[in-house]
């Protein structure tokens, strides 16, 4: 099987950022092994508190998408990824969810996350399309005139 990498190459300069939101150490790694397999020129993050993702937020070049946790392991205001999410909805960050519980991906949807995927899915083609356009919506946002 061959990867593509077509889309959002002519962003070179600005490369999409990946925040690995509210993961454990050993996910996180398993994480970035995914999606660096896929978005081979992002630069991934891990992001443990609130003042360290909204530094990352702030200080962004380039399109930014978010992997978080249902359940967040760090410092955060919420101990619920999906009310992490509905926080940072009027971001022009891109959200999405990791967990297995399709009620939770639905809840997450309904706050403005993007549809995310379940860590047992980490390997499926399926996963892999979703971060593609999960990369290509933080393209398309990123590339929006932000005046606020």
């Amino acid at each position: 099987m061959t990867t593509s990498d077509s889309s959002s190459n002519d962003h070179q300069s600005n490369p999409t950022t990946v925040l690995l939101v509210g993961h454990c150490t050993p996910d996180a790694w398993m994480l970035r092994t995914a999606v660096g397999r896929v978005l081979a020129d992002a630069v991934i993050q891990p992001v443990n508190d609130e003042q360290s993702l909204e530094d990352q937020l702030r200080e962004a070049k380039g399109p930014v998408v978010m992997l978080v946790n249902r359940l967040l392991d760090g410092r955060f205001p919420h101990a619920d990824g999906i009310r992490l999410l509905e926080h940072h909805s009027t971001s022009p960050a891109v959200g999405l969810l990791i967990s297995n519980l399709p009620d939770a991906q639905e809840e997450a949807s309904r706050v403005g996350a993007v549809k995310g995927f379940g860590k047992t899915a980490i390997n499926d083609d399926a996963t892999a399309t979703r971060l593609r356009e999960a990369d290509d919506a933080a393209q398309s946002s990123s590339a929006a005139p932000t005046d606020s």
